[in-house]
């Protein structure tokens, strides 16, 4: 019965959390972007095609894309909720609060996100197929990098809108965090690579984990601790977010 609840529960918050238009337009704008850039570089590798590499990766931009949208998006919606008191009738619900947490986590970032992402890596499937059918596997595995990278983002976005009961706060301390951890991996790396310090330039590349899973794909030199920083600072954060709401949260 609880499953069958659970259930309910996330198809009625699924449709609220991808309503028109602002989803649809996101959908439009990546599949276009997604088409266009995918043809505007040559591209010989499936790991390439979703790769960083290039100046205008696809992915990349797709990402960017879909961290803003999960900003503000995800931490107006999840506060907006709880001050117009859909929240409660969330929790009157026969489920645990974590069924519900989970259900908020997955229709307001993990889903979102992975359509979101998913558009573009289709397009660019479809526009390079010769290229991308000589590796499926690795160009699957780059596009589920960008998706943890994404969850990692929409964890803490989140554990934010949950902690705040201000739209404009939330919107502001998630963009916030997001730019704040852009601008120290650039430092990282800049330090890094001015001063010949290769450990900076690692610890740089391993808070995109996008990143890491690239040069392991086309067998460059990446430290086992590098593929971890981001899966599991994300699972942290993902157990940090069901402790919250399960223990500290207030619906009111």
């Amino acid at each position: 019965m609880s499953i069958r609840r659970s259930l309910e529960l996330l198809y009625l918050d699924l449709w609220d959390a991808l309503r028109p238009p602002g989803f649809d337009i996101m959908l439009l704008v990546v599949a276009a972007m997604g088409g266009a850039l995918s043809v505007l570089q040559p591209i010989s590798s499936p790991v390439a095609a979703l790769g960083p590499g290039f100046t205008f990766s696809p992915e990349s931009l797709a990402l960017f894309v879909t961290t803003i949208y999960i900003a503000i998006r995800a931490s107006s919606d999840l506060v907006n909720i709880v001050q117009g008191g859909i929240m409660q009738v969330y929790m009157s619900y026969p489920i645990s609060r974590r069924a519900v947490a989970a259900v908020l986590y997955i229709t307001r970032s993990l889903l979102p996100a992975a359509m979101l992402l998913g558009v573009p890596a289709i397009v660019t499937a479809v526009m390079l197929y010769p290229v991308v059918l000589r590796g499926p596997a690795q160009y699957a595995a780059m596009w589920a990098s960008y998706l943890v990278q994404s969850q990692l983002y929409g964890t803490v976005f989140l554990l934010l809108a949950s902690r705040f009961r201000s739209t404009g706060t939330a919107i502001i301390a998630s963009i916030s965090f997001y730019f704040g951890y852009v601008a120290l991996s650039g430092v990282l790396y800049l330090i890094g690579l001015l001063d010949n310090i290769q450990s900076l330039v690692n610890a740089s590349n391993s808070m995109g984990f996008y990143f890491d899973v690239y040069y392991g794909l086309t067998g460059q030199a990446v430290s086992a601790w590098q593929y971890l920083v981001v899966p599991l600072s994300y699972a942290v954060l993902l157990g940090l977010y069901f402790y919250y709401f399960e223990r500290r949260f207030e619906p009111t």
